[in-house]
């Protein structure tokens, strides 16, 4: 690897080195990717750097880690993220309609004291967690792990989730006769959690964007929450505002 005449970390440059050789067939799509103690040597730098520049590799979706494989290249180039603007309701449900969620596996929980503070719902309340997974609708290729919780009411909603089906407002407002009130939305930055790195196939503990929905009917009355984690570079979250035009001050007229 050529000497570092610039700020850059060296994970970065080799990671860039990299890159130009994954996409000059240098390693070619769908063949075993060298090991650490390989890279290091052929590109004359630290296991420490390595691992780095690999993660960041993985990260883009250019290598996976695939059982009795060991590491594969998975693409000549990084995949553009997935850009959503959820700045307002009506983007809210072109993201949904553009989108969808995929059902992995579910379980009943009841609020603990930890639940009832980050959901912020009632001590032993009845929850249906929903483990999920969402999809673009031209794409398989999974953009978030995505939890549902729902009150035991609205149960039905699991069964509905396959193909290209409704918003989980438009489930509980259409379905179940809930009119919502309101739509309280966090985002936050995060640490990916083991069960989610390894659905969208990103190391554990890598950076993520935790994007929190929660669903409350016109009383204040918590209905369903979706928790969202997505792989810092597959997603970018893209908000505007249009600002009021400024009045033009008048000039003081000449007497």
């Amino acid at each position: 690897m050529q000497k570092n005449t610039d700020t850059k970390p060296r994970y970065l440059v080799l990671r860039e080195q990299l890159e130009q050789d994954i996409a000059k067939g240098v390693y070619p799509v769908g063949s075993v990717f060298p090991t650490e103690g390989q890279l290091g040597l052929s590109y004359q730098v630290s296991r420490h750097t390595v691992r780095e520049a690999t993660r960041t590799l993985v990260e883009r979706g250019l290598i996976a880690k695939r059982a009795g494989f060991g590491t594969v290249v998975c693409a000549k180039q990084a995949a553009a993220p997935y850009i959503a603007a959820l700045g307002t309701v009506d983007e809210l449900f072109k993201y949904t309609q553009a989108t969808r969620l995929e059902l992995l596996d579910q379980k009943w929980m009841s609020a603990d004291m930890a639940m009832a503070m980050n959901l912020d719902c009632e001590r032993d309340s009845q929850w249906l967690v929903l483990n999920t997974q969402r999809l673009t609708l031209d794409n398989a290729t999974a953009i978030s792990f995505t939890q549902i919780y729902l009150r035991p009411e609205f149960a039905a909603i699991a069964d509905q989730l396959h193909g290209q089906h409704k918003s989980i407002f438009k489930m509980l407002e259409e379905d179940h006769q809930q009119h919502i009130g309101q739509i309280q939305q966090d985002i936050e930055a995060k640490l990916m959690p083991l069960k989610a790195a390894k659905l969208l196939d990103v190391p554990k503990n890598s950076p993520a964007l935790h994007v929190r929905r929660a669903y409350l009917d016109a009383k204040g009355r918590l209905l369903a929450v979706s928790s969202n984690l997505y792989a810092a570079s597959r997603f970018r979250l893209k908000t505007s505002w249009l600002l009021p035009a400024t009045p033009r001050k008048k000039k003081p007229s000449q007497r």
